[in-house]
């Protein structure tokens, strides 16, 4: 048996760059895995996938992400043996957290082990690559700058190698309405080119730097897809500015819904007592290294 905890993800940064052909649009983006988990635990049986969920609203079948993950792992490397997976969710469905990618990542990582898969790195990327956009850079998460349709991804590590040993972490809330986000719909309202582009450069360098906290957060945390979802859903707006008002660099994660607050330590108390007032789900969590 092989469990694999599957980490939600932030979005630091999201800009959109441009359309390609295909209908997808090219981003740059810097993702940061966060400690909040779903759950793979990957059995062996004789043959077939078993896929089992503790939320009812998924799919267990052929249309579930985790379902593909193991069917494109059985015919890359032509394995004849079957899996028991069963899947316990945290990480709410549609949030903008990654939740699905993360868990493809998890059984694919889970599966190699399993089987004793002696795979290239570069084939398990072009499995996840195949399976959606974000999977890619959950097989090893931390902290990424994330161009193409997502699935292009480089680590970005602190340069200073005391900072970096010091296992450095931010606390973050993340606040989530109750209800998901659809990302094609989002993306259909995109209307290109924008006449404020965003560049990205100056928070990569603030991280690799190991300068990247509350306060040069509030100035360069951007994502563009909140002109594109505040509008349609204004409870997702309002967290952000409760967030704000609460002394916390905040930002809407990916398309929404959930909007997450980089905060100080000391205000956590206060933190929860605000957000208890209202009727959205909230997760004290850090950020993690890559896997």
């Amino acid at each position: 048996m092989i469990i694999i905890k599957a980490p939600a993800k932030v979005n630091f940064f999201l800009e959109i760059t441009g359309k390609r052909p295909d209908g997808y649009h090219n981003l740059e983006s810097i993702m940061q895995t966060v400690s909040l988990y779903d759950e793979i635990t990957a059995e062996a049986v004789p043959s077939g996938i078993n896929l089992e969920c503790n939320n009812e609203n998924l799919p267990s079948g052929s249309s579930n992400i985790v379902y593909k993950a193991a069917a494109a792992v059985q015919k890359r490397f032509n394995i004849q043996k079957g899996v028991k997976i069963t899947l316990k969710k945290e990480i709410p469905v549609g949030a903008g957290l990654g939740g699905g990618s993360s868990d493809a990542a998890a059984a694919i990582k889970a599966l190699v082990k399993l089987w004793n898969i002696n795979a290239q790195k570069t084939e398990l990327e072009q499995i996840a690559a195949n399976l959606g956009a974000d999977v890619p850079f959950f097989l090893t998460g931390g902290t990424a700058l994330c161009e193409g349709i997502g699935d292009i991804v480089r680590q970005l590590r602190i340069t200073n190698y005391e900072l970096r040993m010091n296992d450095f972490s931010l606390p973050l809330v993340l606040v989530n309405p109750g209800f998901g986000v659809s990302t094609p719909s989002v993306y259909k309202k995109v209307r290109l080119p924008f006449t404020n582009p965003r560049k990205i450069d100056k928070i990569k360098k603030l991280i690799e730097q190991g300068a990247f906290n509350i306060e040069t957060a509030r100035q360069y945390c951007f994502n563009r897809l909140e002109d594109f979802v505040f509008n349609d859903h204004p409870e997702i707006k309002k967290i952000k500015d409760v967030l704000s008002s609460l002394n916390c660099a905040s930002l809407m994660s990916g398309s929404g819904a959930t909007v997450f607050g980089i905060y100080d330590r000391p205000d956590e108390h206060k933190i929860k007592t605000e957000l208890e007032k209202y009727n959205w789900k909230f997760w004290f969590v850090k950020t993690v290294n890559s896997i």
